[in-house]
C-alpha cells in the first residue's frame, strides 16, 4: 500500500509541475501517524526509511548544478555564516543576561 500511494501521489505531483519526491514525501506523511495513521513505524520500516533517506540524498548529490552552486556562492555563503553565527551569538547573549 505504502509503495502504491507514493508512487500514485509522485505522478500526481509531476503532472502538476512538481517534483515527484514531494509526492512520495506527502505520501508518508499522509499515511503516517501524522494524518490517518494507517501505517505505524516498526524496526523494518525504520530501516527502509533511513535506506530512503541515503538514497534520496545520493539522488540529489547527482543532480547538483555545480555552476549554478557557484554562480549563488556568495548569497549562499553570507546566507550560511548569518544562519550559524546569529543564533549562537543571541544563544549566548541569552545565557549571559538571563542565566547567570
Amino acid at each position: 500500500m505504502i509503495l502504491i500511494v507514493a508512487r500514485i501521489l509522485g505522478e500526481v505531483f509531476a503532472k502538476l509541475g512538481v517534483p515527484s519526491v514531494l509526492g512520495e514525501l506527502f505520501a508518508g506523511i499522509l499515511l503516517g501517524s501524522s494524518m490517518l495513521g494507517i501505517v505505524s513505524p516498526n524496526e523494518v520500516l525504520k530501516i527502509l526509511a533511513e535506506i530512503g533517506i541515503i538514497l534520496l540524498l545520493f539522488e540529489v548529490g547527482l543532480e547538483t548544478d555545480f555552476d549554478r552552486l557557484k554562480d549563488a556562492g556568495t548569497k549562499s555563503l553570507v546566507v550560511t555564516l548569518l544562519g550559524v553565527i546569529l543564533p549562537f551569538f543571541f544563544g549566548y547573549l541569552y545565557l549571559t543576561i538571563f542565566l547567570i
